[in-house]
């Protein structure tokens, strides 16, 4: 297969992974963002990485948010929002966060490829991809790629529909100046 054949295969399985999002538990998290306090974006790995993103243009829009466990990050507590995503749903310092999150009476959303009981219990909101959720998945009819791309890649596309809903209203030069000061 080609680069140009794989990649348009990539976007097709992205195209029908993200048609399948479910759309009101999206909605539900734009309207906690809006309400939130402060937001929390909690990930391992790549999926980290995805959230890292959507947190720095979080702060772009003028929302107060942090990557847990970076530097600065105070503590959450009530009115205060923790965003997560886990591929398996299963990811032990991200379920421990989220456990934590909510003694402190922060609302939590998940996105994840997996709704295991125990985040059900745990998070607030739940919005669940239509994805592969492991690391090997052999014959998987759901991607050709690997591990939990499919998933990281609709997360992301996700929360950039997210935030340019959020910004609808904010001057662009408004949202340039939070960019950077030092570029």
């Amino acid at each position: 297969m080609t680069v140009l054949k794989t990649g348009q295969h990539i976007l097709q399985e992205i195209h029908t992974g993200f048609s399948q999002l479910p759309e009101s538990g999206v909605d539900n998290l734009i309207s906690q963002i809006r309400k939130a306090r402060r937001v929390f974006c909690v990930g391992a790995g790549r999926s980290r990485i995805m959230l890292s993103a959507f947190c720095m243009r979080l702060n772009h829009l003028g929302i107060e948010a942090y990557v847990a466990g970076n530097i600065p990050c105070p503590p959450a507590s009530a009115g205060d929002l923790v965003i997560a995503a886990s591929g398996s749903g299963t990811t032990p310092s991200v379920v421990a966060i989220l456990k934590r999150a909510k003694e402190a009476g922060a609302a939590v959303v998940m996105f994840t490829a997996a709704a295991t009981p125990e985040l059900r219990d745990t998070a607030d909101t739940i919005i669940e991809i239509q994805a592969p959720n492991g690391l090997i998945n052999k014959n998987s009819p759901e991607s050709t790629q690997l591990m939990r791309t499919l998933f990281e890649q609709i997360v992301f596309i996700a929360e950039e529909s997210i935030i340019a809903i959020l910004s609808k209203g904010i001057p662009v030069e408004e949202i340039a100046k939070r960019h950077t000061n030092l570029e």
